[in-house]
Formats: C-alpha cells, sequence, structure tokens
C-alpha cells in the first residue's frame, strides 16, 4: 500500500482533508477573541468556525488552554454560573494573546497565499494537459 493511501476513504478519489498542525490553537484563540467562555463552549464554538469535524476533542482543547495560560496568552476565573458538575473555568483572552493571535493570522494569511498559488499552477497545469477522450 502506498504510504499516502491513509488519506483516503473507501473508493480511489474520496480525499481526507489533512488535519492542519497546531491549527486548534490559533481557532481557539479567535474564538475567545469574540467572547470568554469555558472548555466546552470552545468546542461548540468550532463548529461556528466549519471545523465540526476537525478532528478535536476536549482533552485536546483544555491541554491548548492550559498551556496557553502558562505562556499568559489567555487568563482563567471560576465560572460564577450555576453548575450541574464541578465548577468551570472561563477563559479570556490576554493583550500577550490578542498580539500572539495577529502573529499567527499572519502566518496563515503567508500559507494561505502559498497554497493558493500551488492550487493554481496545478489547475494550470491540468487544463494545458486535458485531453479529449479517445473516440472509438
Amino acid at each position: 500500500m502506498p504510504p499516502w493511501r491513509h488519506r483516503f476513504r473507501g473508493e480511489w478519489g474520496e480525499v481526507q482533508p489533512r488535519r492542519i498542525r497546531r491549527f486548534l490553537e490559533p481557532a481557539l484563540l479567535l474564538l475567545l477573541h469574540w467572547a470568554p467562555t469555558h472548555g466546552y463552549g470552545l468546542l461548540e464554538g468550532l463548529a461556528r468556525l466549519g471545523l465540526e469535524s476537525y478532528p478535536a476533542d476536549i482533552s485536546a482543547i483544555y491541554r491548548i488552554l492550559y498551556d496557553l495560560e502558562a505562556k499568559g496568552m489567555v487568563s482563567s476565573t471560576p465560572d460564577v454560573g450555576p453548575s450541574a458538575g464541578p465548577p468551570r473555568r472561563v477563559y479570556a483572552l490576554t493583550e500577550a494573546g490578542e498580539a500572539y493571535l495577529r502573529a499567527l493570522v499572519e502566518e496563515l494569511r503567508a500559507t494561505d497565499q502559498l497554497l493558493h498559488r500551488f492550487l493554481e499552477a496545478y489547475d494550470q497545469h491540468q487544463q494545458a494537459h486535458k485531453t479529449t477522450p479517445s473516440q472509438g
């Protein structure tokens, strides 16, 4: 089996989107830029970004939040509202987190441009080498 085969489901041609390394971090920062919330609120917010099928679970979200808090990018406070379980923590973006998000957005814009140039080159090549079906 070719090493790239694992990206395909079922029949050839059904490609699964590639998981973007560390993309969850900027997505969570963007959600916190919109409004402070708790971990499960962030999990729900991923769907608003069109990432409902992105491979993320609550434990991954909390690992990223703990790391961001240790770096001073987010802060957390206990939720004062009623909760059925243990008290939740509400996470908010700090000024350092705002600056970090801006830097990540610039990096993502550069990546977006690179990907678009690649795809345009591929499409142009495919268009230039289109063949008509043989008749017979």
